[in-house]
């Protein structure tokens, strides 16, 4: 930023309103001379948009209403489509999800808080390339991840978590290394949940952020108690609706409608001008239009490696692969992560450069605690945005924060309390143990929150840091399910190895700075990336390395056969034809899945090349292209999964009347068994009624 006492807007307050600032050195940025700023040393600055009231009415009664309606659903399709509610189905949604819903969770389990603050801040930090970096490197993770969505149906159908597959294949020792990693991995998520949604209900309703750091979880407990898994997906689906319609009304409120603004163009000329007075640091030009940008790259690498982390060490995404029909395990993957990709590169190619486009007097501080977004919307729509944006931060917690609860929930039911506690355990118990977890780390994750606060901690700093502590898993859980030669000891060694030597790279180069070991020091962009380097290098080379040495031979039975059902599910089970067409779509996915990934983070960057600086028509392309992906997105996400599932819903609409060919013959086979039972049920009572006492006291005679 320009040295303060050279700001221009001083000078701009002064000359144009006859106002003297009382403190000049304090006033952060207002290039534009809007008189609602003159001399404001940050955009929020204690004063809140919304009442406290409204805060708690979102929190707490939307969020009731919203788990009880979901809850509600989730009876009907008990009652109506008499779906049997059993462990597995708790814990699995019965393996029954299609490809439009998939997504739609997928899309809604990735898009956290920092997914909606986080981009926006990079944006307003880096420019273009932070939006980019942000989308594209934590797009290419989902893509990839359909990979091992295949391998999961096709060498261990009857799984629950993905340690139950390491388990299986390698045994206790590595069981516990990487359930360790899980629980470092859903902690993260959920710290970064919490730290977003209190910093933004404190900023625009002036609510503690202790008191929003506990409130923020109940609502979620309501569902996932109640519903499980499938509860989750039914209110991922409203989410992501929410999310991405709200998305589409402030890109084209920023590029078509909101008079200071208003076209690509205007944008265009206003980011010149602030370039003049504050240019970037270490972007070409000093210019925001531009992908020459290093610590926009640097952000970009970092975010690559830490979300690898995030999506192949979280049990949330291995349990929306396994609760997904074979067919839409991949599919729902790579149609989710290309929507996916909308959310931060639209909104904060909106909300993000907006605010440097308004000049709006939001600090760094504001900026780093995830407050871009809300600025910008309560500029441009007064409450009214400050309400949307926290509708949005309200869904994306709450639909993250549930799936984070049921991994959790799945972690402890089956890898501890079954695995090593009571092994014969039923579908009754782990139902009962899963809704005790559920709530428990409901309430943890409250009091974690209010501790990183306390702490200093902020959303953008741990979003850095979480790939130096599990960076290291990524490469030897993939090649659990990938690779047979992989070899467990070395898996084991290389998770460690890797996570130590991250943890020593990031804290000696930390210290090498001013002030040594610090907050500051340590969340720098440059010893972020080190770690997060560090951490997933050093562990492909030594797993990958002691595999080729001593490579095991894994012939597959140990997870096809060996990781056990509770109770029977038919859906767990692959056909012969279902397990032909799985093989053949796994080539098919290598192809698309590496070749889709190299495009957006190879191929496109390098498009951007020959303009170091955007021109105005390039940036109205970029504008377009950005816009467009948005809506394509959201229509994909609103109208496929209600498509798809237009037997259930034609079902809940007629109250079970109505169902189609394919439910008729579920329900028919359904009274079958049920018949069948009865029937059996009926010759045990006839049999045990059928005992001559006569012969009986005979013999006793």
């Amino acid at each position: 930023m320009a040295a303060v006492d050279d700001n221009p807007s001083i000078e701009l307050c002064a000359e144009n309103f006859n106002i003297i600032c009382e403190d000049p050195g304090s006033v952060v940025r207002n290039y534009f001379g809007d008189e609602q700023y003159c001399c404001d040393t940050s955009f929020f600055g204690g004063n809140n948009p919304l009442e406290p009231w409204v805060g708690y009415v979102i929190i707490l009664g939307f969020g009731l209403v919203f788990g009880l309606f979901t809850v509600g659903l989730v009876y009907i399709d008990w009652k109506l489509l008499r779906t049997k509610a059993t462990s597995e189905w708790f814990n699995t949604a019965g393996r029954t999800i299609k490809t439009g819903l998939t997504a739609s969770v997928i899309v809604s389990q990735w898009t956290w808080a920092a997914t909606l603050l986080q981009s926006s801040n990079v944006a307003f930090r880096f420019g273009i390339s932070g939006p980019f970096w942000y989308a594209a490197g934590a797009t290419v993770q989902v893509i990839l991840f359909s990979i091992l969505a295949v391998q999961v149906k096709r060498r261990a159908p009857t799984c629950h978590t993905f340690l139950e597959i390491i388990r299986a294949r390698w045994g206790k020792i590595a069981h516990i290394v990487f359930m360790i990693f899980g629980f470092i991995t859903n902690i993260i998520v959920t710290s970064m949940l919490i730290l977003g949604g209190s910093a933004v209900v404190n900023a625009l309703t002036g609510i503690d952020t202790d008191v929003a750091s506990i409130l923020i979880p109940l609502g979620v407990i309501v569902y996932t108690l109640a519903g499980g898994l499938k509860a989750t997906f039914v209110a991922s689906y409203f989410n992501t609706a929410v999310i991405l319609i709200s998305l589409c009304i402030f890109a084209f409120l920023t590029y078509a409608t909101f008079p200071e603004l208003g076209s690509a163009g205007a944008v265009y000329d206003r980011l010149q001008y602030v370039v003049t007075i504050e240019p970037v640091e270490d972007n070409r030009d000093g210019s925001y239009l531009t992908m020459y940008s290093l610590r926009g790259f640097m952000f970009g690498l970092t975010n690559i490696v830490g979300n690898f982390g995030t999506v192949f060490v979280d049990q949330a995404y291995w349990q929306s692969a396994i609760a997904a029909t074979p067919t839409a395990s991949w599919k729902g993957y790579i149609l989710g992560g290309l929507c996916w990709f909308s959310i931060p590169f639209t909104l904060a190619t909106s909300l993000g450069l907006a605010a440097n486009a308004l000049s709006l007097p939001v600090t760094f501080a504001e900026a780093g605690a995830g407050l871009v977004p809300p600025a910008t919307a309560t500029h441009m729509m007064g409450t009214g945005g400050s309400l949307l944006i926290l509708i949005m931060l309200f869904m994306a917690v709450t639909s993250t924060g549930a799936a984070e609860q049921i991994a959790v929930s799945s972690l402890i039911s089956y890898d501890i309390f079954r695995t090593y506690a009571k092994p014969e355990a039923t579908g009754k118990q782990i139902i009962r143990v899963s809704r005790i977890c559920i709530a428990l780390y409901g309430i943890f994750s409250g009091c974690l929150g209010i501790a990183l606060n306390h702490i200093g901690i902020s959303l953008g700093w741990l979003y850095l840091f979480m790939g130096v502590l599990i960076g290291s898993a990524v490469v030897p859980v993939a090649l659990s399910i990938c690779w047979k030669g992989a070899n467990g000891t070395g898996a084991v060694i290389a998770a460690i190895t890797g996570m130590l030597g991250a943890l020593a790279v990031w804290l000696g180069f930390g210290s090498s700075f001013e002030g040594g070991v610090t907050i500051d020091n340590l969340g720098r962009d440059e010893v972020m990336l080190a770690g997060n380097l560090v951490a997933i290098g050093l562990s492909a080379i030594i797993v990958i390395g002691y595999s080729l040495w001593r490579p095991e031979n894994c012939d597959w039975e140990t997870t096809t056969k060996q990781i056990p059902l509770i109770e029977e599910d038919p859906n767990a089970h692959l056909t012969q034809a279902t397990e032909e067409e799985m093989t053949s779509a796994l080539k098919w996915i290598m192809i698309w899945g590496i070749g889709l990934s190299l495009v957006l983070v190879v191929v496109w960057p390098l498009l951007t090349l020959p303009l170091p600086v955007f021109t105005s028509g390039y940036w109205t392309f970029w504008v377009v292209l950005s816009i467009l992906w948005g809506l394509l997105a959201t229509i994909a996400m609103v109208i496929l999964p209600v498509y798809e599932s237009k037997s259930a819903v034609l079902g809940v609409l007629s109250c079970g009347k109505v169902v189609t060919k394919e439910r008729k013959a579920y329900l028919d086979s359904l009274a079958e068994q049920e018949k069948l039972q009865d029937a059996v049920n009926s010759f045990d009572e006839v049999e045990a009624q059928e005992v001559d006492p006569v012969d009986d006291v005979s013999f006793e005679s």
